[in-house]
């Protein structure tokens, strides 16, 4: 066989094993990016996600003014609001709210102003049960850890503060006294009031708590809550469950929260 019919019929020999070799390069990249695409599929939305996420959250809040007054009670309340979480490193976040929070508490009043010589009457001399609601702007600022346990579920823990301010306070009241001076004849009246003056406009409060996080439908994420808030400074200074001056103290209100909410992945 002569030199030029030997580079003939190598020539397509050699184009068909580069078209071979081509063809098997594009089925390897061709599976690999099916596999990846396959495993993606496979993690939830929860991971899937960037750095921010978005949430609306709701729920009850149940409120108690400080014992530093003996004749302190319960009362109910809500919340309701918006958050965005930056996640700094790995499960290490943090996050900033925005709320529409209701605390308070309940109290009892003794009045005794026929002390100072007025006649008996409920307006003189009673005693009144309060229901307080605070209605409050706060503004949470937490750092928060997020375990990741499980694809399917992530709880995390979480502490920071918040600044609250006060719009608005009323109380729920009912007074029991003397009617009509004189008679003895015991009435009790039901009605509420504005008290806003009466309390601190501005207060600060520490917050602990912990939360899960579970895959609902697509990218959406279901939001479950829990949290304790502390009062730090107080909500009413000075007072006294006699309403006599220099027994006075401040009382703060504290609350623990449950909430539900839906997040969204940015």
């Amino acid at each position: 066989m002569s030199l030029s019919r030997y580079y003939v019929y190598c020539r397509p020999v050699k184009f068909c094993c580069l078209i071979f070799l081509i063809s098997q390069f594009s089925f390897q990249v061709s599976l690999a990016q099916n596999k990846t695409n396959e495993s993606k599929a496979q993690v939830p939305a929860s991971k899937q996600s960037g750095k921010f996420e978005f949430g609306i959250t709701g729920g009850a809040v149940l409120n108690k003014f400080t014992n530093n007054q003996p004749q302190t009670g319960y009362n109910t309340g809500y919340n309701a609001g918006l958050f965005i979480n930056y996640t700094l490193y790995k499960g290490l976040s943090l996050q900033a709210e925005a709320n529409l929070l209701q605390q308070g508490g309940q109290l009892i009043t003794f009045k005794d102003d026929t002390r100072f010589g007025l006649p008996e009457s409920i307006e003189t001399k009673n005693v009144t049960t309060s229901s307080v609601k605070l209605n409050s702007i706060e503004i949470p600022l937490l750092v928060k850890y997020t375990f990741k346990v499980k694809q399917t579920w992530m709880p995390a823990i979480y502490a920071g503060g918040s600044y609250a301010y006060l719009y608005n306070a009323t109380d729920h009241y009912k007074k029991t006294g003397d009617l009509l001076p004189g008679e003895d004849f015991i009435a009790t009246i039901t009605d509420s009031r504005t008290v806003t003056n009466q309390y601190d406009k501005n207060r600060f409060n520490f917050i602990a708590g912990a939360s899960i996080k579970l895959p609902l439908v697509s990218k959406v994420i279901m939001l479950i809550d829990f949290r304790y808030l502390q009062g730090i400074t107080p909500a009413r200074e000075d007072y006294s469950y006699t309403e006599k001056s220099g027994f006075g103290t401040d009382i703060r209100s504290n609350s623990f929260i449950t909430k539900f909410g839906i997040i969204l992945p940015l």
